[in-house]
This record gives structure tokens, sequence and C-alpha cells, in this order.
């Protein structure tokens, strides 16, 4: 739901953390702003960045995307493990243990987007190919390519996969991104569209799940890598078109997945196989999220769970079309 605008590179963008916008006065705002197409140059491309974290990352993120289960935050606990969406902060923390510009050097490393100009986040997917060392790993690598630029009638949404690997070359995840440049509307088509067509049930939620977001959660979670100062300086979030600053949409993202694994993989980390999320609406700390799950029935013996989450406070929907896969049984560690 932010955007950032970056002047200092006219050849880069960057996608960044947050939910894509619904049609509100920050949306107004965003579309005045000049956005341009940079021909070429980075189609076909993928660009390896260096990542690692250690066991006090982890811990961090946990804590960030709301978790008081001690598998998550205390690291002699004897079943400690990674939360699987972890991933998803490395592209921007890289290999850093201190904070970080933004966007950061692993970003700007990263950065094969052909497009510019105002970046909503509309789409993050993740597959887990096996769990995350829990001790860390401090020599790991992302590799990030383009596969697909959508020209659409109010802007162009631009995809990247990017790969985890270690140094033997054993793939840890994948992640799918879609983000959406505002006003870009003159961008050569590439690829086929990744987005996942995901329909929510008709019938009520089987299982809903209520958190309230404490008012630092943003301050908290910029410490796993991104920061963004829209998600922590008044100033910036007043001049994007905010009334305060916002969550970092994966942030919400974490918290959901925390709801869905508790609820239908027994807080097992080695079950989840995959999560797709589609951001909508932006949120603010202190708000309460509610997880909004249904499970369906899947062929392969998997647990399939579709889910949304809303603000209660304003009855919104911020992320829509949601789904997490969970495997039928325990996931080897190997």
């Amino acid at each position: 739901t932010h955007t950032h605008t970056h002047t200092h590179n006219p050849s880069r963008s960057y996608t960044h953390t947050a939910s894509s916008m619904h049609k509100s006065s920050p949306m107004k705002t965003l579309s005045r702003v000049e956005a341009k197409v940079t021909r070429g140059s980075e189609e076909g491309k993928a660009k390896t960045v260096p990542v690692g974290y250690n066991r006090r990352d982890l811990v961090v993120y946990a804590l960030g995307i709301g978790s008081s289960d001690l598998r998550f935050t205390y690291e002699k606990d004897p079943k400690f493990a990674a939360f699987p969406t972890y991933p998803f902060v490395l592209g921007f923390k890289g290999t850093s243990l201190d904070v970080v510009g933004f966007p950061s050097k692993a970003m700007r490393q990263a950065n094969v987007s052909p497009v510019r100009g105002p970046v909503l986040d509309g789409e993050r997917n993740i597959e887990i190919i096996r769990p995350l060392p829990a001790e860390g790993r401090d020599n790991m690598t992302l590799t990030t390519e383009l596969i697909g630029v959508h020209p659409k009638r109010s802007g162009t949404v631009v995809e990247t996969r990017s790969i985890l690997q270690d140094v033997r070359g054993d793939v840890y995840a994948i992640i799918t991104s879609g983000s959406f440049f505002v006003g870009v509307k003159d961008a050569k088509k590439i690829g086929q569209s990744h987005s996942k067509k995901i329909k929510v049930p008709s019938r009520i939620p089987d299982k809903i799940v209520r958190q309230k977001l404490q008012p630092q959660q943003a301050m908290l979670y910029r410490l796993s890598g991104d920061y963004n100062p829209l998600h922590i300086d008044p100033k910036i979030a007043k001049k994007a078109g905010f009334p305060a600053p916002i969550l970092h949409g994966l942030c919400s993202l974490g918290h959901s997945a925390r709801h869905v694994l508790a609820t239908y993989g027994g807080n097992d980390p080695s079950r989840m196989k995959s999560v797709c999320v589609r951001f909508s609406s932006p949120v603010y700390p202190g708000e309460t999220l509610e997880t909004r799950m249904w499970q369906e029935s899947s062929s392969s013996g998997d647990v399939k769970v579709i889910f949304e989450t809303a603000v209660v406070e304003r009855k919104k929907v911020v992320m829509s079309r949601c789904q997490m896969i969970l495997g039928a049984q325990h996931r080897s560690k190997l």
C-alpha cells in the first residue's frame, strides 16, 4: 500500500513491502506522479545477491510478526525453528547485521525491473522447498529474474521470481512477487501472468482468528530489514497520502500465516509448503487483524486453506484471495 519514488538512479525502481492500494486519496496522489519506462536492458537477466541470517534474526522476525510462541522466539527451545515466511525479508537485509538504507544495497543490486515509478506491492507467493536451518546461515544467495511485464489500464504489473539457495546449490524457497507501477502505460508486455486465481468460498469462514497489533508493531518489524521510512516517519507517511505510518504488507502476511499454520498445521513449520497473498488495502499499527479461513479439498493429500484478512475496526479487507498449502504430515528437515 505504500509508494516510494526513487530519484537517485532513474534507471532503477524498487518493489517494497506493503499492500496494494484501494481507491483512496493516496492513489489519487500517486497517479499524479510521473512514471516512465526504461526500455530493454534488464529483460531476461538474473541477478544474484549474497544473503544471510542468524538465530537472533529469526527471533526478531518472529516477534515482528506478532509471535509469542517459544518455538520461534526462544533459541533454546527444543523445537526452535525459523518461521517459514522468513525468506521474504532476506531480499531487504542482504547480509547486513545493522540497519540499512531504503532501498538497501541488496535491493539495488537485485533490481531487474525495466519499469520505474511509484510502486505498490500487489502479490507475494512463496514456495518452501525445505525449512531454513535454525542455527542460521551466512553464505546463502538470492537470485532474482524478471518473469513478466503486464500493462494494465492504470499502470503496469512487473513480476519477478527469486530463488534462495545455499553454497551447495540446494534450493530453500522460491518467491514470486507482483508489483504494480502506478501510471506506467507504455511498457512492453513480457511473458504470461503468474497471478494465482484464488476464489474465496461463499460460505461463512470455517475458522476465524483475531489479533490486535501493538502500536509499535511496524517499528519492531522493520528491524528485520525493511527500513522504508513510510512505516515509521509521520512526515513521510503524510507526504505519501496516509494519515500515519502504515504497517508493512509482509508483516500483515506474517501474522495471517501464523494464524493459518496454528489453526490447520498444528503450528508445525515443516508442514508449510506455500503461501500466496494479494494485498488490497493498508493496515495501521494498533488495529486488529482478523484472518478468515476456509479449508478446501485437495486431491494431493495436502491441506489447502483459502483465507482473507480484514481490519476489524474499519471492516476492511486488507489481504484478499490468499491461500496456504500444508503438507498432510511432518516434512523432513533434510
